[in-house]
């Protein structure tokens, strides 16, 4: 299958910046911001790019329509800052230029508020504590029905997504930014991408299978303890679930953050139990193409139908993380495709593994129903990227 290649567009003060040689961009279901990292040679819009340099609010946007894509228009894909601006001058007057940064989200991981009075958010939900300490202008939104919590406590100096993610976790929530730049409080696996990825077919050009037992658990033991109260079941809480199918004895101990009812210990380690259960299994593939089968962009925490004969797979499995890349050039290793990380659902939270994969028709075959999301040990800060490599095609 030939690439199917993209425009892609940086628009900065009713700018369109195009002519990029290299594109790489990543969501993960598991990261509040998108990261991206651009670079061109010798670019014919250096004065568009002073708002750049000066870290002025872009918009990435991808279409594969020419016309479309010469107006600067197209899906949007991120919006957010340059965190870098690179220009280094060679021989022959040549000229590169390198841009990475992050969706809106970025300063908020990186930086604590300071404008709240007392740090102490009371009776609201993650979506009420999120909005409370927002003073960076990031927007929250979520498609979940979110339950109170009676007390928040913000720790001086910390950034503000470390009492965000914190407080997710607690509440099997995922934290995913979004191309708009706002970060959604949601949990994964209630939408379904057309079409199939099968093993040997157009748009596959590479396709792996790991099975790995490291992060697998056999027994989940959460302990905590209440705020109040001085008896045993105050002090020593302690809920515990096995997961029958590791054979060895692998224990892991989990430190309830806040005060809460053996009932969501209990809850917790269900969560977390379903997480490491599903780890066993994940399949990257390499892709010639950014969209599904209905021209839709991969989206990290959708589900997609795999095949794969070699190794006896036929399942749903969730989009973990996705790169796209283009290279433009002669050389080898340049083109347009995506870097696909696919998990067993229950990864990202679902309470059973992905089942038969089926036709795989359709946009969104799912139900939020279906799935209980968890998160633990988030890569909210997976956005460290190289500011001057590209992924090499097919390294998967």
């Amino acid at each position: 299958m030939e690439d199917v290649g993209e425009i892609v567009s940086l628009v900065i003060g009713g700018h369109a910046l195009q002519g990029w040689q290299g594109v790489h961009i990543t969501r993960s279901a598991e990261a509040a911001v998108i990261s991206f990292s651009l670079r061109c040679t010798n670019p014919a819009w250096s004065d568009e790019a002073d708002a750049v340099r000066r870290g002025g609010l872009v918009q990435i946007r991808a279409t594969p329509d020419a016309e479309v894509g010469a107006r600067g228009g197209g899906d949007l894909m991120c919006t957010g800052y340059a965190d870098e601006y690179e220009s280094e001058t060679g021989r022959g007057a040549r000229r590169d230029v390198g841009i990475a940064g992050r969706s809106k989200a970025g300063d908020a991981i990186d930086c604590p508020p300071t404008k709240h009075k007392t740090g102490l958010v009371e009776n609201k939900d993650l979506l009420g504590v999120a909005k409370e300490f927002d003073e960076f202008g990031v927007g929250f939104f979520t498609d979940q029905t979110l339950a109170k919590i009676p007390m928040v406590q913000h720790v001086p100096g910390q950034p503000f997504f470390v009492t965000l993610e914190r407080e997710a976790r607690r509440e099997a929530l995922l934290l995913t930014g979004q191309p708009d730049g706002r970060v959604k409080i949601t949990r994964a696996g209630g939408k379904r991408h057309a079409g199939a990825l099968v093993e040997g077919e157009p748009p596959i050009e590479s396709i792996k299978l790991r099975l790995s037992i490291k992060h697998k658990r056999s027994h989940i033991h959460v302990r905590g303890q209440k705020s109040l109260g001085t008896d045993k079941d105050s002090l020593r809480q302690e809920e515990t679930e096995q997961d029958e199918s590791v054979e060895r004895y692998r224990p892991e101990i989990l430190f309830n953050e806040g005060s809460d009812t053996s009932k969501e210990l209990n809850r917790r380690a269900k969560w977390q139990k379903l997480r490491r259960s599903g780890s066993g299994i994940s399949i990257i593939t390499c892709v010639a193409s950014w969209r599904d089968e209905a021209g839709k962009l991969w989206e990290p925490g959708n589900l997609v139908a795999v095949r794969m004969p070699s190794e006896k797979i036929d399942q749903d499995l969730a989009i973990s993380t996705v790169t796209f890349n283009q290279v433009v050039g002669e050389s080898e290793g340049s083109g347009t495709w995506a870097d696909i990380t696919l998990v067993d659902p229950r990864t990202l939270g679902a309470k059973s593994g992905g089942k038969g994969s089926g036709s795989g028709a359709g946009d969104g075959g799912g139900s939020d129903s279906d799935f209980t999301a968890g998160l633990d040990d988030a890569q909210l800060d997976d956005s460290k990227v190289d500011y001057g490599a590209f992924n090499k095609r097919g390294g998967a």
